[in-house]
């Protein structure tokens, strides 16, 4: 099993989420085995630029950027994320 950093930008929420994702390959795709938030960083909504960043530490808070990041639809596109990492 592998680790790589992905990132999710939330733009309806002006945030930015890092994220641990723990992977293994299997033939010619890529199979994700945990998600783990690690960091939000906040933006400003007219500049785009970081307000303010802190960790996610909490079980309660990595449960609910999970449930967002699902929510959103993006999960495909991390793994299309952690695959493309990899050609690298």
């Amino acid at each position: 099993m592998h680790t790589v950093e992905a990132n999710w930008e939330d733009e309806e929420n002006n945030r930015h989420v890092a994220f641990a994702v723990m992977y293994a390959r299997k033939d010619d795709s890529v199979e994700i085995q945990a998600v783990t938030p690690k960091q939000v960083t906040f933006l400003c909504p007219e500049s785009n630029n970081p307000l303010r960043s802190i960790g996610v530490w909490t079980e309660s808070g990595r449960d609910m950027l999970l449930n967002q990041l699902r929510a959103s639809g993006h999960m495909s596109k991390l793994e299309d994320q952690v695959f493309s990492s990899l050609a690298v």
